[in-house]
């Protein structure tokens, strides 16, 4: 019992693990309470192929259309997949041998995160993309099933002159930040979200910085501004951190 109650704070560290267990209890009183922890990460785009040789060329990448019989495989609740298309985000796929690998999903301009009623504003240089729900399949965990779905989405973007990816991530997901941190990700802001019935409560790091909303059509709109690209600034801000 006790290394079930402590196993939490092991696995994420005493704060985000305090906060895991605040977010499950709540839960468990209501599904209309909840407690949820951003990290908001950006990443360069490389210029160099993160898989070279055979390693590449036995993984393709394309991008998944709402009717794709691919939209079916994914975890994700059908409402939430066409709520997304919605927005205008698009899916890219990787398959090896058309055995579907794994996803990740793009916005462009603003994403609208559907957990929280709180939308990132992305800058206006159309550099910068907003990744997001990338999920591979159990059996390519432990292989290079994340590498060729980053692989194929950076090529995909630099070819259309994207230069940075921003990103979320919950502070309990540690195989995701792992993965994330290979690539050179800097923390730029941190977003915190009480959810009471049809309240939220919003505490950031961005600008607004305290936000309460009342209910669906009141979002909170987190601009990330384009200074935080900028190599130094990154480093500041992680410093900061």
């Amino acid at each position: 019992m006790l290394a079930r109650l402590t196993s939490p704070f092991k696995e994420f560290g005493w704060f985000a693990g305090l906060l895991y267990c605040i977010g499950r209890l709540l839960q468990r009183l209501s599904p209309n309470l909840g407690l949820y922890f951003y990290e908001i990460l950006v990443q360069p785009i490389p210029e160099t192929p993160l898989l070279t040789g055979k390693l590449a060329e036995s993984f393709a990448t394309r991008e998944i259309f709402r009717d794709d019989p691919e939209i079916a495989l994914m975890p994700a609740r059908p409402e939430i997949k066409e709520s997304r298309f919605e927005q205008g985000a698009m899916c890219l796929g990787a398959f090896k041998k058309q055995e579907f690998v794994g996803h990740i999903w793009f916005a462009f301009g603003q994403y609208e995160e559907d957990e929280a009623r709180c939308t990132f504003i992305l800058p206006d240089d159309g550099q910068s993309v907003f990744d997001f729900d990338l999920y591979v399949f159990p059996q390519y965990r432990m292989g290079l099933g994340f590498m060729a779905v980053w692989n194929g989405a950076c090529q995909f973007l630099r070819k259309r002159g994207v230069r940075h990816s921003f990103s979320r991530l919950t502070r309990v997901n540690i195989a995701s930040r792992t993965a994330h941190q290979k690539l050179g990700t800097q923390i730029v802001g941190r977003v915190f979200v009480l959810k009471i019935f049809s309240w939220e409560l919003f505490a950031s790091t961005i600008a607004p910085f305290v936000y309460v909303s009342t209910g669906p059509s009141k979002r909170v709109r987190l601009k990330l501004r384009s200074q935080a690209l900028q190599p130094q600034a990154l480093a500041e801000k992680a410093a900061a951190y």
